[in-house]
């Protein structure tokens, strides 16, 4: 690096005002600083950004410009795409301790039941069938469990009923604490239907907006109108079981979200992305990439439809076929409609 730019790290580490900057020193030596000003000084324009100070900003440019040099390494790598998007000055830490929330539960007793098989080369997208709702966005707050599970819930009663309700996922994040929940915090989606079960239902988010902090419960049972008769725990570690599920509706699943912080297209396929669940999504469908013959699943996500495609993911069923890619085959469940 300059030496300018050397002494002004130096300088913000020994200020005690930003930590942790030393491990971004050298990521970007095979991109000039003027790239990335270039290219930093474009995303904060394009994500409307301001950073409180002038450090703050130059910690972010170096975050930003690690960030950088992983897309231009990653998309030369792989078929999939990353790109420089909304998360792009935050290490992947930061990322997953905002953004995520999921508190993986490894209960040895699991309500599990076993479908029949079905053919891994058909085509399911539950969105086709006008059962699952747009991306949310959830914010910072590790609620990411609450927006699997009331994705799932939604689509259930659809499926049910022939209604597609906006549940409020604000209801599971203040009134399901004592199902083992923590609000922003962090949440499993199996306690998040058992709690739905046992109030009676879930409230219209017209009714409880989403509000992305921890609130007092206000929750009213008059204003529920969708409730579940309980939820199935599909099979660990048996992708086709998890395929058998999705046949039937849209699915909560748990994944590791480290290595999808910058997804924006094609089948992710990375074997390298882990098994440590860390984030809560949605399984709404499963297909073949035309050309490629790529099996995939698509994962609705709750970042926004500004992330990945349009808010979705597609996720490789041809890599990690124990855990599934991500761990996706790991902990999965859905619910049953009342």
């Amino acid at each position: 690096m300059h030496k300018l730019a050397t002494v002004a790290l130096l300088a913000l580490l020994s200020s005690g005002v930003i930590f942790g900057l030393s491990q971004f020193a050298n990521k970007h030596s095979k991109t000039s600083d003027s790239q990335v000003e270039v290219a930093f000084e474009s995303w904060l324009s394009s994500q409307n950004k301001a950073y409180s100070s002038p450090a703050e900003k130059n910690y972010r440019k170096n975050v930003f410009a690690a960030n950088y040099q992983k897309v231009e390494e990653s998309n030369k790598l792989y078929t999939y795409t990353l790109a420089l998007n909304l998360f792009a000055d935050l290490t992947e830490d930061e990322f997953i301790a905002k953004y995520a929330g999921l508190n993986h539960v490894a209960r040895t007793e699991r309500n599990e039941v076993y479908l029949p098989e079905v053919n891994q080369q058909q085509a399911v997208d539950w969105r086709d069938k006008g059962a699952v709702n747009v991306v949310k966005d959830q914010g910072q707050c590790g609620s990411c469990w609450a927006f699997s599970a009331t994705s799932a819930i939604e689509s259930a009663w659809f499926i049910a009923h022939n209604q597609l309700y906006n549940l409020a996922e604000q209801q599971m994040v203040d009134c399901s604490t004592t199902f083992g929940n923590h609000g922003c915090n962090g949440g499993w989606m199996d306690y998040a239907f058992a709690y739905i079960k046992s109030v009676g239902g879930q409230m219209l988010t017209s009714d409880y907006p989403y509000t992305a902090r921890d609130q007092t419960c206000k929750f009213v049972k008059a204003k529920a109108v969708a409730n579940v008769a309980g939820y199935t725990d599909i099979p660990k570690n048996n992708c086709a079981q998890l395929t058998a599920a999705i046949t039937k509706q849209p699915v909560s699943v748990a994944i590791a979200a480290n290595a999808i912080m910058m997804y924006s297209g094609g089948v992710f396929d990375n074997r390298n992305c882990g098994t440590g669940l860390n984030h809560g999504v949605t399984a709404v469908g499963y297909g073949t990439e035309a050309g490629t013959g790529k099996n995939y699943w698509i994962v609705r996500n709750s970042w926004s439809a500004s992330w990945g495609f349009k808010g979705y993911i597609l996720m490789s069923r041809d890599v990690m076929t124990d855990t599934g890619i991500c761990g996706i085959c790991m902990a999965s469940s859905y619910p049953q409609s009342a």
